[in-house]
């Protein structure tokens, strides 16, 4: 156990038994731990021990004493009314020698005794006198002396003539709580006003004293104790001071108390109007210090119609009332169980301040100026209410103002003002602002932010939670005003949102039950050429997507509308722009694979193009392509129209490019036409407004002036034996003698059943079957015209203009001889020399004879 601090005072008196030594003793002690601080309204015990001889002698007497500290840390016993342990108080030979008092303490009031301390015992007063006296009446006085008188006079007078004291008694111990001179009153009923010291003057000068104590150090010049009485009683019958404290440099006066009141000082007469107490300073120093180490008030003060507490300063500087917490406490605190009436009030009723808090000297930080709390022991009510009652007061009712440079990037800190809510389960604001005016007047707000400054934001609401999904400004209207209204008034925007993450900028909706808009933009300036709406984005995202995601919705996700009599470049319902060197100024993608729906509907009432497209550069009026078996581009008339489904024209009479390019690099028809009505031609093809060809609903070709074909023969097809792999242009074919309308190789020479050559490009390739066969097993047989022809030298030389007929090799020619020639054997003539060895081909003008 820490050990204790004990500052101890020994009050050793007596209690006179007839002639007898005393048989009792006080003992007081202040109780301090180790620390220095007292210890408080706290249970001790204490082992008291009377050691004769020695410091450590002989223990003719011991017991335990037990009490409770004061509010001072002070403990009061009375030696010999404890349990005793041994020996008997009575039974001591105080005449025989020395003794010394040995106390052991427990401050938990136990009997583990933690601290002791060992004093002698010095001789009381009366014990001193009768050891220098002798005698027990009337004689020399013998030490110690005791007499027991019943007189009502005065039984020991000492007069002095002189200046000195007429009696003085002096004590040169040590010990604590001892007298120099001490008077009793044994009686337990004594009269009133009976003192057992009384001291008289009866002069009638303004300096005289009737009692006077001195102490030269820190201890009490008078010092009364009473259990339930007066400890010091003054009363003046005049005019004068009942009872007058002075002090050059201590206190002029001290009272305490160990369980009653200190001090009372109370006027009875309900006549008497004067202060109950004055308390003046000609120094800078406090006039009234009040101060407790425990949990009481330092002031307690209580009035019926007046003021408990009435503070007046005539100075600025200073204040009529000024409290200081020097520890962790209040300053000030006003107490109130009223409804109507407030605990603390601030009043002026002058240009000033009701209430003033400040702070001053604290570097910290964490000081307040003015602090209301509510909530204690499970209150209800506001921490803070200011209001004006005063409608033709046009002040603010609450004004809040900083100097401070403010705190970043910490911006709970440095702010004019802030609330906070701490409770995580509350659905309380940290700041409601109402207004309940009929005007919506500039100002009228029940919250009005303004930004004087050159910087700085009206308004700045920030949900701080990186895990939260609370909205960091929320705005509800009930009647028909908007939620939110933004007016810039000179180059800023009427509202900038941005996104740090994944969020949207701005987002706008509708609820399920509502009927209005999501947004709407108005320009009302007719002067004013600005974009309503402009989107623009530097990344890769699209700069503004609209969704209709509803399956079964009837309505265009954006509509675009342009109220002009002018067709101006620019004056459209929805205006495209591509600016880069890339990019498409308009993208409508039908991305449903199984829907049917167009990616782009264009319709007009009037007379005007469905679509107009203009291609500036080289690039194409309009670009269409299919990934799947539609048409790139498909025009149409309904059933009840009368106009075309396309059409092509070059008003550019320099311009030398086709008015219609078609290229296909399948194996599809480039152009299909196809005529599905009763009459009329398939096509029909003008020069200068006049038809020169035309091709008929049976497919007939008429052409004024005539047609030029790039091959050189005239060809027909025809089946041949075997696989057409096996033949290839040049050949020699011959007709077939086992099958109707075939022909194979000739392998004969006069051949007289020749009948052309395998065409390598014929001019005109006629067939007996309709113009869809792909002519799958046939090959073209040139018959009349130029074609390159298979020879070899079996004949001889071939010159120029030589007949040539069929030899004895597959599908080979060579020179036929004149004489030999019979009608049916000559393919043709020969238009070029040859006279290689081997196999070769030179062009031939076939003509069958």
């Amino acid at each position: 156990m820490k050990k204790l601090l004990l500052t101890a005072g020994l009050v050793l008196g007596s209690m006179l038994v007839y002639a007898q030594a005393p048989e009792k003793m006080s003992y007081q002690a202040v109780m301090r731990n180790s620390g220095g601080q007292l210890l408080l309204n706290q249970n001790i015990a204490v082992r008291v021990s009377v050691l004769q001889g020695t410091p450590t002698g002989t223990v003719v007497f011991s017991e335990r004493l037990t009490g409770t500290t004061n509010a001072n840390g002070l403990v009061s016993l009375e030696i010999g009314s404890g349990t005793v342990l041994s020996g008997t108080f009575a039974g001591i030979n105080w005449a025989s020698g020395n003794y010394y008092l040995k106390t052991e303490t427990d401050p938990l009031g136990g009997t583990t005794y933690s601290i002791a301390g060992t004093s002698q015992l010095l001789s009381v007063p009366y014990a001193m006198y009768a050891k220098t006296a002798g005698g027990t009446s009337g004689g020399a006085l013998t030490l110690p002396y005791t007499a027991t008188v019943n007189n009502a006079g005065t039984l020991f007078s000492i007069n002095n003539d002189g200046d000195g004291a007429s009696l003085e008694g002096t004590n040169n111990t040590t010990t604590s709580s001892i007298a120099a001179v001490r008077g009793l009153v044994n009686n337990t009923a004594p009269g009133g006003f009976s003192s057992a010291v009384r001291g008289i003057n009866n002069g009638t000068g303004g300096l005289g004293i009737g009692v006077w104590g001195s102490q030269n150090g820190s201890g009490w010049g008078v010092y009364g104790v009473s259990p339930t009485g007066l400890g010091v009683y003054g009363n003046s019958s005049g005019a004068g001071y009942g009872v007058y404290a002075n002090s050059n440099t201590g206190t002029g006066l001290n009272a305490t108390s160990t369980n009653g009141i200190a001090a009372n000082i109370a006027i009875s007469n309900n006549a008497n109007n004067n202060n109950v107490i004055n308390a003046n300073s000609l120094g800078n120093g406090i006039v009234v210090n009040v101060s407790t180490t425990g949990s009481g008030s330092g002031v307690v003060s209580n009035t019926g119609a007046g003021f408990a507490v009435h503070g007046i300063t005539s100075a600025q500087s200073s204040a009529g009332v000024i409290a200081d917490n020097n520890g962790a406490g209040e300053a000030v605190v006003g107490r109130n169980t009223s409804d109507i009436a407030g605990a603390v009030v601030g009043r002026n009723d002058g240009g000033g301040y009701g209430v003033r808090g400040f702070v001053s000297g604290n570097t910290s930080g964490t000081s307040v100026g003015v602090f209301g709390q509510v909530g204690l022991n499970s209150g209800k009510g506001r921490a803070g209410r200011f209001v004006n009652s005063n409608t033709n007061n046009d002040r603010n009712t609450f004004e809040v103002e900083s100097n401070g440079a403010g705190n970043i990037p910490d911006n709970t800190s440095g702010n004019v003002s802030s609330f906070l809510n701490t409770n995580t389960n509350s659905v309380s604001a940290g700041v409601r602002g109402e207004v309940k005016s009929i005007f919506g007047n500039f100002g009228a707000a029940g919250i009005f932010g303004v930004s004087s400054g050159t910087g700085g934001v009206g308004g700045l609401f920030h949900a701080s939670n990186i895990n939260g999904n609370g909205a960091a400004l929320v705005a509800i209207t009930e009647g028909n005003g908007n939620a939110i209204r933004a007016n810039a008034g000179k180059d800023g925007n009427g509202v900038e949102t941005n996104i740090d993450g994944n969020g949207n900028a701005l987002y706008a909706w509708v609820p399920t039950f509502a009927n209005g808009r999501a947004g709407k933009f108005n320009n009302f300036n007719t002067t004013n050429t600005s974009d309503v709406i402009t989107s623009t984005t530097v990344g890769n995202g699209i700069a503004g997507n609209f969704l209709v995601d509803r399956t079964t919705g009837t309505s265009a996700a954006l509509k675009g509308e342009v109220n002009s009599i002018f067709a101006n470049f620019g004056t459209a319902g929805v205006y495209g722009l591509s600016s880069g060197t890339g990019g498409y100024a308009g993208l409508f993608y039908a991305s449903n694979a199984t829907g049917n729906g167009p990616a782009l509907l264009a319709l007009t009432e009037g007379a005007g193009n469905g679509i107009t497209a203009n291609a500036g550069g080289n690039g194409d009026g309009v670009e269409a392509t299919a990934d799947g078996t539609g048409s790139a581009i498909y025009g149409w008339i309904p059933n009840f129209g009368t106009g075309r489904a396309g059409y092509f024209r070059n008003f550019n009479n320099a311009n030398g490019q086709p008015v219609v390019h078609v290229t296909t690099t399948g194996t599809g028809s480039t152009l299909l036409v196809n005529h599905q009505g009763p009459s009329g031609n398939i096509a029909v093809f003008q020069s200068g407004s006049t038809n020169v060809a035309r091709i008929n609903k049976t497919g007939q070709a008429f052409f004024n002036g005539g047609t030029q074909n790039s091959g050189a023969d005239l060809a027909e097809a025809f089946d041949v034996e075997g696989n057409t792999s096996e033949y290839e242009p040049g050949d020699i074919l011959v007709i077939s003698t086992d099958t109707d309308r075939t022909v194979e190789k000739s392998s004969k020479a006069y051949s007289t059943l020749v009948a052309g050559v395998y065409a390598t490009k014929p001019g005109v390739l006629l067939t007996e079957e309709n113009i869809d066969s792909e002519l799958i097993g046939k090959v073209p047989m040139g018959v009349v015209g130029v074609i390159p022809t298979k020879v070899c030298l079996e004949g001889g030389k071939i010159k120029r203009g030589d007949f040539i007929v069929t030899s004895s090799q597959s599908g080979i020619a060579m020179k036929g001889n004149p004489k030999k020639v019979k009608i049916g054997q000559v393919i043709g003539k020969a238009l070029q020399d040859y006279d290689q060895n081997g196999i070769g081909k030179i062009k031939v003008l076939v003509n069958i004879k």
